[in-house]
């Protein structure tokens, strides 16, 4: 048998408290736990269904433990320009105004998403009737992107857009049409398949509002110049 990584002889060190538990010994043996000295449990973690170990530290590593937890609390206090004592306040202080301008740069973001967007689809290309719409926009969120194209279907039944959003490597696109459009054929789940298939991705969704993905970015601007293409194809 083994236990604790350790291979138990013919005989071995039992440990049993009282009617509750008979064990095997795992562990390093003192005559009493006066021995021990200081005592610091610095960890516990499920090992089994039922069964939690814990990681303790005794005598005086458990001094070297504090000093150097003390040293960390300095080090941080001193970058945070404030006392030991108040390094919890200034934390929690610093957490809520990374919040905040995380909120103001998230409310700048959608003003110059809306800013960018009222110069892109000034001057729509007609397509049968249709007002199809087609941008890409660095930055932009997905869910920029799907307000974006519920504004531009909301002004017009015969609205068909595609908006592609680029972040890093990644790339989202949404489509979105008018009742219009729709019923002329022109439903945005075929549409964002069919354009994010040619950047190497793929998605789909409502015949009114549709996202999908894009893996090869260097396709991207190619498969928004087939937009029009591909809406022709779709009109019935």
């Amino acid at each position: 048998m083994m236990l604790f990584g350790e291979k138990y002889g013919d005989v071995v060190r039992v440990v049993k408290a009282g009617d509750f538990s008979t064990e095997f010994c795992g562990g390093t043996h003192v005559s009493n736990s006066g021995q021990l000295g200081l005592f610091k449990i610095v960890s516990e973690a499920s090992v089994a269904s039922g069964v939690r170990r814990i990681t303790a530290l005794t005598g005086t590593n458990v001094i070297a433990y504090l000093n150097k937890q003390e040293n960390t609390v300095k080090a941080v206090a001193s970058s945070l320009k404030t006392s030991e004592n108040d390094v919890i306040c200034r934390v929690e202080a610093l957490l809520g105004e990374s919040k905040e301008k995380d909120k103001e740069i998230q409310n700048l973001n959608a003003e110059l998403t809306k800013l960018k967007s009222a110069d892109m689809f000034s001057k729509p290309l007609d397509i049968d009737g249709l007002e199809v719409y087609t941008a890409k926009l660095d930055g932009a969120s997905p869910d920029a992107l799907r307000t974006m194209g519920d504004d531009i279907k909301a002004k017009s039944d015969n609205a068909v857009a595609v908006i592609a959003g680029v972040n890093s490597d990644k790339a989202s696109i949404v489509a979105v049409c008018g009742k219009n459009a729709i019923a002329k054929g022109v439903k945005a789940g075929d549409l964002v398949r069919q354009v994010a298939a040619l950047a190497g991705g793929g998605g789909g969704g409502r015949p009114d509002s549709a996202m999908a993905g894009a893996k090869d970015l260097s396709k991207l601007d190619g498969a928004l110049s087939a937009v029009e293409e591909i809406v022709k194809s779709l009109i019935k």
